[in-house]
Formats: structure tokens, C-alpha cells, sequence
């Protein structure tokens, strides 16, 4: 076991053995949880385990992370209660990591601001969505953005969109460090037509994905197919291991059907690539991070 007691030190909101994150309601304990409230929190935090050699993770509100059964024995700096969002006119937003998607989709439609209506049902927050380029209905974050601020090497940096390599739910921001705010410029629209369009993305997603405790979308799509597709075509929709069970109205959905471990998510979407690659010839790879 990793010994975190240094942590104390922080003078933030730290747990110890703290439970699992993991919005599939599965995991084993974590050895801390630390919470900072501010940027500068975020680099003390990162400065004193990394003195210290301590393993650590920079997780937001891990809707689609997966904590290992058997949990994680370093420190989590969990991002969610970095909260503000500031407009400098323009149409450009600063907002602080820990917001939440759906709240900044809310605010852009109050200030008939266009250019997110289609992440407008993303659970997770800004800093999630930064780091993996969270996306739907063929519009992704970066579209966006045009700057992130990100705690590296003890300081506060701001980086261009140029210098983090984005792409398809992906990008290089977790090698540099923590997700502390971004910038965003969305385009003045009108307030009827804005509120429609999120209204229709929200019915398409509701008619297309299922309903319960899931991690969203386990495998990312492969040379614009959806993974679905193809677990759909092996014909794997309603194939149940332990507690999880990928989802009859969406396949690239793994449901906790009750009682799920992370070792049952992890066996069925492991099955679900093996059979997809015998049938295919198609390697699907995982959307969800893994700790």
C-alpha cells in the first residue's frame, strides 16, 4: 500500500480509502481522493505528490471511467468542484474544469450562443470533455475551443488548440497534466432556433441509448463506423456476463444490470472485441479509460 498520509498537509478537501468514482457503480477503493477548489490547489497538490513519488490520476466526474475491482492504490485529483464560467464578449467563454457539459450547454442557450448544441446531453465535465474531445451528432468539443489551461511542471500554462494533437476522442492534454479551465468561442444565433435544436438532439439521444447506469459509449467507432454496428452484426445485443450486459437498444452500450463488477464489464467488452475481430477482421478499441 501506497502510504498518502502526507496528503493531510494539502489543507483541501482530502478522503482517504475513498470509494470508487466509477459512474458503472463498480470499483475497489482509491488510496486518496484529493479535491481542490482552485487552480493553484490542483498545482500544490500535483507538486507534493510528485515530491513525494506518489502515484496519482487527474479524474473529473468519471462518467466514463471504469476503477479496476481490485481499485487504485495512488491518489486521485478530482477536478469536479473547479467551478466558474466567465464571457468576455464575443462570444468567448472561460469555464473552470469541474463545470458540467449540460450546465454550459444551459448558459450558451441563455445568451443565444451556438456552436454546442449537439454535446448538450454529455454527462461529464469540461475537463473530461477537453482531455478526450468529447463529441455527438457529428460536432466534437474542439471544435470550439480555443485554448486550455493546463497545470504542468508547477506553473498554470495556456496552450493553443495547435499544440494538443486533438482527435477523435482524443488528444495529447492528459500528457501535459491537469485540466484546470478552457476557452470557447461560439457564434451569436437565435435563441428559438438554438433552444430547438438541443431540444432534437436530446429526443434523438433518448430514442437511440438506453437508460440506466452505464459508462456511455464503451468502444470508439472505427473509420467512421459506429462499434455498435459491428457488436450488433455478431450478433451480441442482450450477451450477459456476471452483472453487465450489453444493452438491447444500443450496442456499444455495456449496462450494470445489477450487482456489475468492473472484472464483468471488462470480460464482456473483451468478448465483445474478440468476437467482433473473428467475424470482422475489425479491432475495436476502448473509449472508456481504465484506472
Amino acid at each position: 500500500m501506497t502510504d498518502l498520509n502526507f496528503l493531510s498537509s494539502l489543507g483541501c478537501k482530502v478522503i482517504f480509502d475513498h470509494p470508487s468514482l466509477s459512474a458503472f457503480n463498480s470499483g475497489g477503493n482509491i488510496g486518496a481522493v484529493i479535491y481542490p477548489a482552485t487552480a493553484d490547489e490542483v498545482l500544490k497538490a500535483m507538486r507534493l505528490l510528485e515530491k513525494e513519488g506518489a502515484p496519482y490520476r487527474i479524474l473529473g466526474n468519471c462518467t466514463n471511467v471504469l476503477i479496476r475491482d481490485e481499485g487504485y492504490d495512488g491518489a486521485v485529483i478530482c477536478t469536479r468542484y473547479l467551478c466558474g464560467i466567465e464571457a468576455s464578449g464575443e462570444g468567448r467563454l472561460h469555464i473552470a474544469a469541474g463545470e458540467s457539459m449540460p450546465k454550459l450547454c444551459k448558459l450558451s442557450l441563455e445568451g443565444s450562443l451556438s456552436g454546442i448544441e449537439g454535446l448538450c446531453s454529455i454527462p461529464g465535465t469540461v475537463g473530461g470533455g477537453v482531455a478526450m474531445n468529447c463529441g455527438a451528432f457529428g460536432r466534437e468539443f474542439c471544435d470550439v475551443i480555443e485554448y486550455v489551461d493546463i497545470a504542468v511542471d508547477g506553473r498554470i500554462e495556456r496552450c493553443a488548440t495547435e499544440r494538443l494533437n486533438f482527435g477523435y476522442r482524443t488528444s495529447d492534454v492528459g500528457k501535459l497534466g491537469a485540466v484546470v479551465a478552457a476557452g470557447i468561442k461560439l457564434a451569436h444565433g437565435n435563441k428559438h432556433d438554438i433552444a430547438k435544436d438541443i431540444k432534437g438532439y436530446k429526443l434523438a439521444r433518448l430514442r437511440s441509448q438506453p437508460q440506466g447506469v452505464s459508462l456511455g459509449s464503451v468502444f470508439k467507432q472505427v473509420d467512421g463506423v459506429s462499434a455498435g454496428y459491428y457488436i450488433d452484426k455478431a450478433g451480441l445485443k442482450g450477451k450477459q456476463i456476471g452483472g453487465a450486459v450489453i444493452s438491447q437498444k444500443h450496442a456499444n452500450f455495456i449496462m450494470n444490470a445489477g450487482g456489475a463488477t468492473s472484472s464483468d464489464f471488462l470480460d464482456l467488452g473483451n468478448y465483445a472485441r474478440q468476437e467482433v475481430d473473428k467475424q470482422f477482421g475489425v479491432k475495436l478499441k476502448y473509449e472508456v479509460d481504465v484506472v
